[in-house]
Order: C-alpha cells, then sequence, then structure tokens
C-alpha cells in the first residue's frame, strides 16, 4: 500500500514537467550545501520498519540549471532477521546523481535526477547494495542564496546481501533547505551585460547590445546606413548608397557619367567622354584633324595637313610640293603600292580644292642619257597624273611635264643626292 502512494505521488511530480513558466536561472559555477530530514520506505522484503533520519547533500552546476550531487543519510531503525527476532539497524544510503533543476514557477524549480546508489547496513547487521536512483521534487526560492527543497527518491537494487530477495525497491520523502553560492552575476536576457548594469533587461535573444545592454540599431539591408535612418531599407545587396540608405546612381559602363545622365549607356572600357557620357572625338593619326573629319586618317607623323587631314599640298610661300614615297620600279613608269596609297591622300587634297591646277613634274638624276632620262620623267608624270585622274580629280586640272635631269636640286656626285634628284612634283599654276 505504502509502495503504492510512493509510485502515484512520484508520478504526480513527474506530470508537471508539462508545465513551462519564467524563474531566474540558476547559473553554471554555482554550488550548493544543504541539510535534509529523509524518511525511507523499504521494500517489504528488507523487513525494515519505515523510519525517518537525517542527511546532507553537495552539488555543483556544470552548466546552467543542471548539477552534479551527492548526498549521504542516516536513517536508525530495526527489522525481523531471520533468526525471528527485531535487531537494530542503521542505513546509510549515499546517492551521486544528475539533476535537472527546471524553472517552473515565479521562484519555483521542477527537479529531475539520477544517477547511483549504494547503501550500508550496519549495527546489529553488516551488508551493503548498490543499484540505480531517481529523484522528483520542487524547489522553492527564498531568496537569491536559500532556497527550500522537497523530493520523492526510489532506488533499484538488483541484489544485496542484507536479503536473498532480488530486485527490490527502496522509496524515500526528503524535506530540506540549501544555500547557493556562486555561480557570478547573472544575465537573465543573455546579452552579454549582467542584470546589476542593464538598463534593457528583456533583450531580444541574439540582439547585439551596447554597454547598458539595450539593443544597438540595427542595418538588416547591410548597406551601412542603420534602419532608425534609413529611407530604403531592402536595398539590393552590394548597392552604393547615398545618406539616406537610398542606392545612388549606377555607371553601368564605368566611364564617369551616372547611368541617368549618360547618353552613350554602352562606351567602351577606357574612352574618354563628354559630360553625357559618349566618346570624345579621336585623332588617331595625330595630324590635329579629329578622326570623324579626316579624310586621310593615316598620315604620317610629322605631315603638315589641311582642314581634310591630308597633306597640305601647298601653302602662300610654297608652290612647288615633292611627293615624298612616290617611286617607281627601276628604270621603269610603273607605280609602287606606297605610291599608290601616297597619291590617294593627295586626290582627297586636290579634290578638297578644285580651283587648283597642278603641273606633274618628273625629274632624274644624270645618269644615263639625257634624252632617255627626259623621255622616261615624262612618262612617269604621266602615270601619276593619269593615277590622279582616275581617283577623280579632273584631267582639265592636270598637266603631266618631264624634265629628266635638268632640275637638280641636289648634287649627282653622291648616292643621297641623285637620290633627292629622282622626283615627282606637283607645282601650283594657277
Amino acid at each position: 500500500m505504502k509502495t503504492g502512494r510512493m509510485v502515484f505521488f512520484m508520478a504526480v511530480l513527474a506530470g508537471l514537467t508539462l508545465a513551462s513558466a519564467s524563474a531566474q536561472a540558476i547559473e553554471k559555477g554555482t554550488a550548493e550545501l544543504g541539510i535534509f530530514e529523509r524518511v525511507s520506505f523499504w521494500d517489504p522484503a528488507l523487513g525494515l520498519r519505515d523510519w525517518g533520519g537525517l542527511g546532507v547533500r553537495a552539488g555543483y552546476f556544470f552548466r546552467e540549471n543542471m548539477s552534479l550531487e551527492a548526498d549521504l543519510s542516516r536513517t536508525s531503525t530495526d527489522g525481523m532477521m531471520s533468526d525471528g527476532l527485531r535487531h537494530d539497524v542503521l542505513v546509510h544510503p549515499f546517492h551521486a546523481r544528475v539533476i535537472w533543476n527546471k524553472p517552473y514557477g515565479e521562484k519555483t524549480h521542477l527537479l529531475l535526477g539520477a544517477g547511483y546508489v549504494h547503501t550500508e547496513y550496519g549495527d546489529e547487521v553488516d551488508a551493503s547494495g548498490d543499484g540505480a536512483g531517481a529523484l522528483v521534487g520542487f524547489r522553492y526560492q527564498a531568496g537569491k542564496k536559500l532556497s527550500f527543497r522537497f523530493e520523492g527518491t526510489a532506488d533499484y537494487y538488483a541484489d544485496t546481501d542484507f536479503t536473498e530477495k532480488d530486485n527490490h525497491v527502496d522509496y524515500g520523502v526528503q524535506f530540506g533547505f540549501s544555500g547557493l553560492f556562486g555561480g557570478g552575476p547573472r544575465d537573465a536576457d543573455k546579452d552579454g551585460v549582467i542584470d546589476s548594469l542593464d538598463k534593457c533587461p528583456g533583450t531580444p535573444l541574439g540582439d547585439k547590445v551596447d554597454a547598458a545592454g539595450c539593443t544597438l540599431p540595427k542595418d538588416s539591408d547591410g548597406d551601412g546606413v542603420f534602419d532608425n535612418k534609413d529611407k530604403c531599407p531592402d536595398t539590393p545587396k552590394g548597392d552604393k548608397v547615398d545618406a539616406y540608405g537610398c542606392t545612388l546612381p549606377k555607371d553601368s559602363d564605368g566611364d564617369g557619367v551616372t547611368d541617368d545622365k549618360d547618353n552613350c549607356p554602352a562606351t567602351p572600357r577606357g574612352e574618354s567622354v563628354d559630360n553625357q557620357g559618349c566618346p570624345l572625338p579621336k585623332d588617331t593619326d595625330g595630324d590635329g584633324v579629329m578622326d570623324n573629319n579626316d579624310k586621310c586618317p593615316g598620315t604620317p607623323a610629322g605631315t603638315k595637313v589641311d582642314k581634310s587631314g591630308c597633306p597640305q599640298l601647298f601653302d602662300e610661300s610654297k608652290a612647288t610640293f615633292v611627293l615624298e614615297g612616290v617611286n617607281f620600279a627601276s628604270g621603269k613608269a610603273d607605280l609602287t603600292p606606297e605610291a599608290r596609297t601616297v597619291l590617294d591622300r593627295v586626290a582627297v587634297s586636290l579634290a578638297a580644292y578644285p580651283e587648283i591646277r597642278v603641273e606633274v613634274g618628273g625629274h632624274t638624276d644624270n645618269k644615263g642619257s639625257s634624252a632617255l632620262n627626259t623621255r622616261l620623267s615624262q612618262k612617269r608624270a604621266e602615270a601619276v597624273k593619269n593615277y590622279l585622274a582616275g581617283a577623280g580629280i579632273s584631267p582639265e586640272r592636270l598637266v603631266a611635264k618631264g624634265y629628266g635631269p635638268d632640275k637638280p636640286i641636289a648634287t649627282n656626285d653622291t648616292e643621297a643626292g641623285r637620290s633627292q634628284n629622282r622626283r615627282t612634283e606637283l607645282k601650283k599654276i594657277n
């Protein structure tokens, strides 16, 4: 009957674990020392009279609300032994348990424990037993350091040398008080600021806080502007923003002009642009005439050009222009590819000044007969004239004249001088 009542009592206590309420946690590092009175209800097989005794406990909280605890109690009773007589018996149960102190009420914890039990039976008998024990109970926190405990225990022994019966269970009820020591300052909201300094004690778990324990301003979209000042709280990741957290205008082509002002949004990388993001005119050949107006884009460096970017044939101080690069095959009047390229530029320049008539003059050095050189220079002058006419210059504006060796511009005694004398010239004739 007694056993039935104890089982019912412990079942009721265990059922209370389903309840939930906030209570102060017992901090890691807290030590517990206490005393208690115990009433033991022995298994009938032991033949002992149920009786009360005193005990002491010591515990250590290895983590919040979880402790390792040991207790030792002493009960002086008597029992019917195998000789048919009653004998005095001292019973010393020793328990080592892990206990969960589950917060249950404003000042209450539900205690659930399990562990090892060793019991010594002494006085007129000499016996012992080992087994496993369970504990269910309550802790009432009367203050920061003082708490009262009420609990029930059940100890199972597979075998003892006190009785021949195997598998017996002893029950007990304990009531006492404990002192709690150490454990460090409390931090109820787990924000890293102890309660005595925490001006915002209910900080949500995980919030970053200042030294007073109050939540720091957040930057939900990670744009560097806190939410309390962010007028655009959902800025896409990576966008550059202004002081209000709103996306700054972008420069997609990286030309230094933002997209909202860029009239040429796909400018190639590295291009110099105007204030509308469009490429600035280029002068690829460096002749001072921009490519978009340059009709002779490959003019050699240093060449004096006209407004079309083509070689300037004539100016006020110079009526004759030597066609540098207009060369022929040796002894022939056939234009080389280089000569044709030069004449293409000359044709563009002549086309820009339709009022000008020119004489194409052919010249040679003095090597060979004068008559032969004169005929060759005439053929070469005509070859240039014909090419320019084919390039769109009116034949009426062109006159071909071969001078042979008659008008040297350098000495014919050296190769360098003779090379200068072998030339084709344009001469303005009106």
